[in-house]
Formats: structure tokens, C-alpha cells, sequence
């Protein structure tokens, strides 16, 4: 009896610990909105034209190749011409830098400079189109052509929409007689899509010239509908961090010959042992990485999501098979494994004496760069197998902005103007952008695409049928018209 007594207590105390953690985590994620008190009209720009525009600049194909022999840099200088014929207000007002013959700074002064400016980001270049794929596309990836109420083609969502629909904005801006009380710097690099050095470049310009960054927004994460298993509602992810990077060459040598011979191993089956032991263990997951966003959910999710959040402690194996069954909410609490490139032979009968492989780390915050590579080479455990890092594709995870300060609640109380229904929740960018290196000059470095994108259409970054949807576009130059004003304020 006493124990049945005892068991009963126990149970009741868990209850008790249960509703108080989850009553207390709940208020804790409610979201700090600032009202703003703006003296210029709503936005005047017809939807039409701000899509034309976009398409204008997706027809101008600013591919960034690995092998840089391949890029075709007048094309970047055709984009610049566009840009500076569509909007001729910004390009008389603002001052222009180019920095490595392609990467662009506009500066827009403010009324008062003794305040820290802000940044605006964007990268002018897009990845190439696998021609394999091309008949796969419902429209030319570079047609920019509007139809079915999108924009399609190649940079549509990466990123070229972000950079039309800030100029758009301060172009607007002009034309209502706006003048900044801080200064606005525009930041669009030319080679983001390979990790080049545009960004870097224009943030050692910047530091040379002793400028502080009171904050940055750059491409991140769009506005999602159930992105979350059990989470039905609209999701804006603003990324106060983003994972590091690691790229790895992965070679082996062997003994060539004749491939009726063949010794018991080639050099092709040894690598592909190494790579199937990386992708057979993968690192752990650690669903804690995702409790600030959950937190800044919480006040809208379902209540047993509330209580599985706030309970990490007793739910968080529940929570954790929950998150591993998308690729992108699993990518969100482990360092990922991915094998990306694969070469080895010369022909069907000859022996391999070499083959490489490439397999590309995204680092979790705690996960360095050192100990990715010591977990590398404890699984691999071959001495066979050489590897080593790709020079210039190696960085932890940037530090963590804050998300308790004005800029950051700026930035939800516009998502909440212009999309009552998102709930807004710092996340972590999953994949790498030139805001990591503004983290030098600026405490305070987001990650943020505004614009609702079906989840179907996340895939298509990268991939085939890349297309933004007009209406998004233009809430997108909205969102940017909103928020120039309140950052841009001295209050």
C-alpha cells in the first residue's frame, strides 16, 4: 500500500512539474511585438511591376561555376546596367562602391551619423542548372518568365528576390521624400553561391574604415506552412545563427592492372567503405539545438506540442522521432553527412589506381571543425583513405545573435503586419551565407527571406522549377518599405 501511496505522489509530482514548466515556457516564448508609427503612406508599387523587374534580372544568367574559367563576368556587368536603368533614384542618391570588380556597396546617408548604420544583404549570382534536368522544368530556368501567378526561373528565390525587393524599397522610399536618420548600406556580393570574396571583401572595407553595424539582414529561411510535425500554422524562422562548414577530400591510391585480375579491394571499393561507415553513423541528435525556436512557438502550437517542448527532459525522445522524419527539421539537430561528389577510373576494364570523393559537414553549434575531423578519421579508421580538408571550406557555426533586443522584435512585428497568422521564432540557417562574416562589425546578424513559400518549393532552391509567387514578391518589397523605417530610426 505504501508504495501504490508512493508511486501515486510520484505521479503526481511529474504532473505537477510537467504543467508548471510548460505554463512558464509558454510565457516565455510570447513574442515582443513594437508598434511604429510611420508617416509615409502604404506601399504604392503595383505587383506586376515589381515581378517584371525580378524577371528582368533572372534573364541575365549570373551563374557562379566552381571552375571559375567558366563564369561569364559581363553578365554581372549587364545586371549592373539593369539595375541601375530600373532604378534611378537609388543610384542618384546613393553612393556606389565596387569592391573586387563586381561586388556592389550602396551607401545612403543618414541625417544623422553618428548613429550605427544598418545593412541590407543580397548576392547577385545563382547556381547552374543541371542540364540533365532541363526538360524536367515547366518553364526555361532562365526565361524569368510570369505565368500561373510566379515568377520562374534561376534565382527567383535564391536570391535574387531579395535584392530586386530592397532596391524596390529604397527606390519607394525616395520617391516619398524618405531620408534615413541612420545610414543604409546595401551589400550584394557577386559570388556567395561559391563561398567567394565579395562579402568578405566589402566587411574588410567596411572594418578599414572603422564602421560598427548596429545590425544586418541577409537571405535566410522563407515563412513555411508546416514545416513542423504537428505545427499546421505559418513559421518565420529568423535565423540568429548559422551552422559551419566542413568539406572534405576523401583519396585513395591503389595498384592499377587489369580488371580480369582484380585484387580483393580497388581503390574504388575502399573509398566506398570509408564513406559508407560516414553515412552509416552519423552524428548524434540534440534536440536542445532547437529550443529557442520551439520556444517562440510554443504560444501557438497545440497543447501537447506545448507540453512535449517544455519537457524536453521526459519528451524529448518523442520529440526527436518527431523531427527526424523531414530532412529539414533533422538536419536542424544533427551535423549532417553528405557525400557530393564521387570520381574514380578511367575505363570498364582497368583497374582504378585512384579515386576521390568529396562529402560535405554541416556543423551544429558545438561541433567544431577539429572534432568533425577526428570523428571522421576514428569511423574511416583506414590508413588507406587520405583525407583532408578543402582549403577555404572550413568555419565552426557563427555566434548566436540576440533575439531579446529592438532589432529582432523590428523584425516580427513587420512578419506580423504583413502575415498575422506566422508565428515568428529564432531558428538556425541550415545552409551557409555571407552574413557569417559580418559577425566581425555587428553583434547583431539576422538570416531572413520574407516571402511564404509552399514547402514543395523549399526543393526547388537549387533545383528544378525554382519560382516565387508575385503576390510574395511584392509582400516582400512591403516587408523591406516597413522595415528600412524602423531600423533606420533614431528612437
Amino acid at each position: 500500500m505504501i508504495f501504490l501511496f508512493s508511486l501515486i505522489a510520484a505521479f503526481v509530482i511529474i504532473i505537477l512539474i510537467v504543467a508548471v514548466r510548460t505554463v512558464l515556457f509558454v510565457r516565455a516564448g510570447q513574442g515582443k511585438l513594437l508598434s511604429f508609427q510611420s508617416h509615409l503612406p502604404k506601399l504604392e508599387r503595383a505587383p506586376l511591376q515589381v515581378a517584371q523587374n525580378l524577371s528582368a534580372a533572372i534573364q541575365i544568367e549570373t551563374i557562379s561555376h566552381q571552375d571559375e574559367a567558366q563564369n561569364g563576368y559581363e553578365n554581372f556587368r549587364a545586371l549592373h546596367a539593369l539595375l541601375e536603368q530600373t532604378y534611378p533614384r537609388l543610384h542618384a542618391a546613393l553612393s556606389k562602391e565596387t569592391l573586387l570588380d563586381y561586388s556592389l556597396l550602396f551607401t545612403w546617408a543618414g541625417k544623422k551619423p553618428e548613429l550605427e548604420p544598418v545593412v541590407f544583404m543580397a548576392h547577385q549570382d545563382v547556381v547552374p542548372v543541371d542540364e540533365h534536368t532541363l526538360e524536367q522544368w515547366t518553364q526555361p530556368p532562365f526565361s524569368g518568365r510570369i505565368a500561373d501567378g510566379f515568377v520562374w526561373g534561376r534565382g527567383s528565390l535564391d536570391i535574387k528576390c531579395q535584392l530586386i525587393a530592397v532596391m524596390e524599397a529604397v527606390e519607394c522610399l525616395l520617391a516619398q521624400g524618405f531620408q534615413p536618420d541612420r545610414t543604409v548600406l546595401l551589400s550584394f556580393s557577386h559570388d556567395e553561391e561559391v563561398l567567394g570574396n565579395g562579402a568578405p571583401a566589402i566587411v574588410d572595407h567596411l572594418k578599414a574604415k572603422g564602421v560598427r553595424v548596429r545590425a544586418v539582414l541577409d537571405e535566410g529561411n522563407p515563412i513555411l506552412e508546416g514545416m513542423l510535425p504537428g505545427f499546421k500554422g505559418l513559421t518565420a524562422p529568423i535565423g540568429v545563427s548559422e551552422k559551419g562548414y566542413l568539406s572534405l577530400r576523401l583519396h585513395v591510391e591503389a595498384d592499377g592492372g587489369h580488371s580480369s585480375t582484380p585484387a580483393p579491394e580497388t581503390a574504388i571499393g575502399i573509398l566506398a567503405r570509408a564513406i559508407d561507415r560516414l553515412q552509416s553513423n552519423p552524428f548524434p541528435s540534440q534536440v536542445r539545438a532547437v529550443e529557442p525556436m520551439f520556444k517562440g512557438l510554443s504560444p501557438a502550437a497545440p497543447l501537447m506540442l506545448q507540453v512535449a517542448f517544455a519537457n524536453l527532459w521526459l519528451f524529448g525522445g518523442l520529440v526527436r522521432r518527431k523531427l527526424v522524419r523531414s530532412t529539414e527539421t533533422a538536419a536542424a539537430i544533427h551535423t549532417t553527412t553528405a557525400p557530393t561528389l564521387f570520381h574514380g577510373g578511367v575505363k570498364d576494364n582497368i583497374l582504378p589506381a585512384f579515386a576521390e570523393a568529396v562529402v560535405n559537414f554541416r556543423l551544429l553549434t558545438g561541433d567544431g571543425v577539429e572534432e568533425v575531423l577526428d570523428h571522421v578519421r576514428s569511423l574511416i579508421n583506414d590508413d588507406r583513405v587520405k583525407i583532408e580538408p578543402l582549403q577555404g571550406y572550413a568555419w565552426n557555426a557563427s555566434p548566436s545573435s540576440p533575439a531579446d533586443v529592438a532589432v529582432f522584435h523590428h523584425i516580427t512585428s513587420v512578419v506580423k503586419e504583413l502575415y498575422p497568422e506566422a508565428v515568428c521564432a529564432p531558428g538556425t540557417m541550415l545552409g551557409g551565407t555571407d552574413a557569417r562574416h559580418y559577425h566581425q562589425i555587428s553583434d547583431c546578424v539576422y538570416r531572413f527571406t520574407p516571402v511564404l513559400v509552399h514547402k514543395d518549393d523549399i526543393h526547388s532552391i537549387h533545383g528544378v522549377n525554382e519560382r516565387i509567387p508575385v503576390e510574395g514578391l511584392h509582400r516582400m518589397v512591403d516587408f523591406f518599405y516597413r522595415l528600412m523605417q524602423r531600423w533606420t530610426s533614431a528612437e
